[in-house]
């Protein structure tokens, strides 16, 4: 079970612990653990399995963990983590090589880091790519899909229904949101 460019997914990011038994319980095949670190993320990760669910970590946001080889390999040999989340394209080639699925981040913040990401984006081998925030996103997509043919997903201010409709007109393949309202 990958992201495919043929579905459109609403994946449910789990920023507090105590929300992660709710998200266990909806249709949504894929997982993204928000807040964990290495004391918890092995427990998180076998609960997420255990229902059925995918697991994605943002590998810059756990808590713990170093990002060379051996904390990437870790991710995926001891954590069992099914696909990693990255802004740096070496760091995402790394986890590609250990046998991760990866995910590109892009964070837009002005037309100077629009530039340069699409220049990162040309080093990556990332299986798919996340642009944020999503209002962002459904503005640049295009801009993107010039560079990488695979799937794209959206994140970050993904607040209401229109949000996701935006996303999904635009030629998104997902969204990640904590807004819990929306993970139906």
């Amino acid at each position: 079970m990958v992201i495919t460019s043929d579905q459109f997914y609403v994946i449910p990011s789990i920023r507090e612990i105590r929300h992660l038994t709710h998200a266990l319980t909806l249709h949504s095949d894929f997982i993204l653990l928000s807040e964990c670190h290495i004391g918890n993320l092995k427990n998180m990760v076998q609960m997420c399995h255990k229902a059925g669910k995918k697991v994605i970590v943002n590998m810059e946001l756990v808590g713990g963990l170093s990002l060379d080889k051996i904390g990437i390999k870790l991710l995926k040999q001891f954590f069992n983590v099914d696909i990693v989340i990255g802004s740096s394209p070496s760091k995402i080639n790394m986890g590609k090589s250990v046998g991760l699925t990866t995910i590109q981040l892009i964070t837009l913040l002005d037309s100077k880091s629009l530039e340069t990401s699409n220049k990162l984006l040309s080093e990556s081998k990332a299986d798919i790519v996340d642009i944020r925030p999503g209002i962002l996103g459904v503005k640049f997509l295009d801009t993107f899909k010039m560079n990488h043919n695979g799937p794209f997903l959206t994140g970050g201010f993904i607040d209401d229904f229109e949000s996701i409709k935006a996303a999904k007109r635009a030629g998104f393949n997902g969204v990640s949101t904590s807004n819990r309202a929306l993970w139906k």
